[in-house]
């Protein structure tokens, strides 16, 4: 099989890429650029994502995959057919008894195993990068075989483009021309230009526009199937310049091969433009970050007039905003493409557009001040992303999106927000009066979050008179320090016994977190949690040395043992959130009480691994607590517990509530886990599965200078490097043959078919 005619062209061919300096040359400054690019981009943002290297902006200091693709691969094509031309080795394949269609489909084969050699080069990037923080792989898949598409039609292109002349150069500008062309054609740049109809149909033919969607680490079959419609497109037209070439112009044969091919590139057309209609997809990402979830999937569905979402953002965002802003992007296409012509997306950008600036003042979205440190030291830059949703009546209000994480959930509840039409949403009270964290002082992202699908409010009363709590739907008590009154705690009480709804948030221990020292806190009502309701609040603070979070300490992070890093056991409040951080929190016990009406159900544990520090004196780094040979066994205990009661009550009871401060609003899971908790409360699971869908941070830390450096230039010069040494030692090899490169020795290629000998003569034995 191996010595087929098949084989024996695209062998061939791949000898005239590799036997000649020309194609390593190629390789070296391809591989080279898009390195220098990508790091260029990536120690800036300080994302571990291979997007910097799949982008389809264009920018000429920052090249990347695809705009560079679209110079090499007319670079590597432009001699297919041209050489064979200009050395007179077309017509005499032609008229030997191969196929046509064999000799072009061995060489769109060889073109594009060249250059998918090229682009499978900068594979060491991933590789590298991935000693620096987490990749994503299955979005590195998508972005590859996107590539690899890419690089099939563009080889079409060119094949097409180098059947048209003789001359090497001649061919390499048309192909780059229209190459070119056709890429332009999809940037939005473009299209804010033309009528929407005009932009909408350019875009659709233009390639960059299906190869974003696989950047992105989408595989959608609409997507395919254009590439594989252009790529016969070009191939189909290709074919009929080569054989006309065999074939007298006068003929029936050559009017049949001519309507054959025409219909063949119609077909392709149609099966492109049409095939945008066909649903398939995979969101590879290993968050699905690109998947909306089913519950948004239902809001959308319940939309009956038309949901406008503005977006306001920079056109060259502060490094901080970068990565937020291009997922932000790509988020809203899929939210706009899943809605049915039910959503409209617009984008303004008021740094650049007076109007727009109006607009975003008006909305409320105003320029975020963001800070990193320079050359000539901390540089200031202002930033807009913001959303404003607009349906019927109702306007929303996002003024600004730090972050990707969460996003879809607010979007979703703030959807559903408006289309509900009894706008009196469930009422969320914190208690207040008893020294209660003020939400609106150090928990205004797990508020914010509240807001957008509850009405919170504080709930306070006089020690002598009765709290009012029948039109509060959930109450909140969040370490109180100062003593209940009697009344207040009969109040409390009446509340729970007729199927109230309360989170306690009880700490028996206060932190003064300037000195790390712990101060016991007689007035916590963890004596009342323990009769009503048999759940124990130990007078601790639990830490786990091997199961913690990382602080910053300095210009450093270290891991702190008392933010404990505990485990979700309750997959019905958790969803899909598996940890939580818990900082100074106490550990609870479970008392059987006879005849409880209270079923308790734990929901936080620490890992196996955790101990008590029962004096919570000195809870720095270096406590000799944590170091402590004589210290308790390690053990498991429950941080959490969530209580039902036969009356209709539902309570939760947590030793901490740090875990919600705004401190903790680092750890998204934090959040989303707290407001599941109060989803359980008022029986409200609709969004918690969209609310559950975290996106992992992907840092990209380097462990030292020289970690980056090696990163850095393993591919910059590493890759280049063992390409010029392949190079060199296969010249070695030719030259100890008696050959040499082509630009020192032509070369004689011979190839035997059927028992029949052709020979492919250079010009000089011409």
């Amino acid at each position: 099989m191996i010595h087929s005619p098949f084989f024996a062209l695209i062998r061939k061919d791949l000898k005239g890429y590799f036997d000649q300096p020309t194609g390593y040359i190629l390789i070296v400054v391809f591989v080279s650029m898009l390195s220098w690019a990508f790091f260029k981009t990536a120690i800036l943002v300080g994302e571990t994502s291979l997007r910097p290297l799949f982008t389809v902006e264009f920018e000429i200091d920052r090249p990347s995959l695809p705009w560079l693709l679209t110079l090499f691969i007319p670079a590597a094509t432009m001699r297919l057919l041209s050489e064979e031309q200009r050395d007179g080795t077309l017509e005499t394949l032609l008229t030997q008894p191969i196929r046509g269609w064999m000799i072009l489909l061995t060489k769109f084969l060889s073109g594009l195993i060249f250059v998918s050699v090229a682009i499978l080069s900068t594979l060491g990037i991933p590789f590298a990068i991935m000693t620096a923080g987490d990749v994503d792989w299955g979005a590195a898949v998508a972005q590859y075989t996107g590539s690899i598409f890419l690089a099939a039609s563009l080889v079409s292109i060119g094949l097409f483009t180098s059947s048209l002349n003789k001359n090497q150069i001649v061919a390499f500008i048309l192909g780059l021309t229209l190459s070119m062309i056709l890429m332009i054609m999809g940037l939005e740049i473009v299209a804010i230009t033309l009528p929407s109809s005009i932009a909408s149909l350019i875009q659709l033919l233009s390639p960059i526009t299906h190869f974003s969607n696989m950047a992105r680490g989408i595989i959608d079959l609409r997507d395919i199937i254009y590439f594989v419609a252009l790529i016969s497109t070009f191939l189909s037209a290709t074919f009929l310049i080569i054989r006309s070439r065999t074939i007298s112009h006068a003929t029936n044969q050559y009017k049949n091969l001519q309507l054959g091919v025409a219909g063949l590139i119609i077909a392709s057309i149609l099966v492109g433009w049409f095939g945008t209609s066909i649903n398939g997809r995979i969101d590879l990402t290993n968050d699905k970050i690109f998947s909306l979830s089913p519950a948004s999937v239902e809001i959308l569905g319940d939309l009956e007039d038309l949901l406008t979402v503005e977006v306001y953002m920079s056109v060259d965002p502060p490094v901080q905003l970068t990565s937020v802003s291009r997922d932000l992007n790509d988020f809203l296409i899929d939210f706009e493409t899943n809605a049915n012509g039910m959503v409209k997306v617009i984008r303004h950008f008021p740094e650049d557009n007076q109007r727009a600036l109006r607009k975003s003042s008006n909305a409320g979205i105003q320029p975020q001040l963001f800070e990193r440190q320079g050359q000539g030291g901390y540089e200031t830059k202002t930033g807009y992303l913001g959303v404003v949703l607009t349906y019927l009546n109702r306007r929303e209000v996002m003024p600004i999106v730090p972050s990707i994480d969460g996003f879809e959930y607010r979007l979703a509840s703030l959807t559903n927000k408006m289309l509900s039409k009894n706008i009196n949403m469930k009422k969320i009270g914190f208690l207040s009066g008893h020294g209660e964290v003020n939400p609106q002082e150090s928990m205004n992202y797990f508020a914010g979050g509240l807001s957008q699908q509850y009405q919170p409010l504080l709930a306070s009363a006089p020690d002598d008179q009765p709290l009012i709590l029948e039109d509060i739907d959930i109450l909140i008590i969040a370490s109180p320090k100062t003593p209940f009154s009697p009344i207040h705690r009969q109040s409390l009480l009446e509340y729970i016994n007729n199927g109230g709804k309360v989170f306690f948030a009880i700490e028996p221990v206060l932190v003064d977190t300037s000195n790390l020292v712990g101060l016991p806190n007689r007035h916590s009502l963890a004596d009342l949690v323990e009769t009503e309701f048999g759940v124990f609040i130990e007078d601790n603070l639990v830490f786990d040395t091997r199961s913690n979070e990382p602080l910053p300490i300095g210009n450093a992070f270290e891991n702190y043992p008392y933010w404990v890093k505990a485990k979700i056991t309750d997959i019905n409040i958790g969803r899909n959130l598996e940890y939580v951080s818990m900082p100074w929190a106490s550990t609870l016990g479970i008392i059987n009480l006879p005849d409880s009406p209270y079923k308790i159900q734990p929901f936080i544990s620490t890992s196996p691994f955790a101990q008590t520090d029962e004096t919570y004196q000195n809870l720095r780094w270096d406590s000799p607590t944590l170091s402590d040979p004589l210290a308790a066994d390690p053990f498991s205990s429950d941080l959490g517990v969530t209580i039902e009661g036969t009356n209709g009550s539902r309570v939760v009871v947590t030793g901490d509530i740090d875990w919600l401060s705004d401190q903790s609003r680092q750890f998204g899971d934090n959040t989303a886990l707290g407001l599941n908790l109060i989803d359980w409360l008022a029986q409200e699971d609709s969004l918690a599965s969209v609310r559950s869908k975290t996106v992992s941070p992907r840092n990209l830390t380097f462990s030292s200078d020289m970690h980056m450096s090696l990163v850095h230039y393993s591919n910059l010069v590493g890759i280049p490097m063992a390409f010029i040494a392949i190079g060199f030692i296969s010249y070695i090899r030719r030259r100890s043959k008696g050959f040499g490169f082509t630009l020192l020795k032509p070369i004689k290629h011979k190839l035997n078919i059927r028992n029949k000998e052709v020979h492919f003569k250079t010009e000089s034995e011409e």
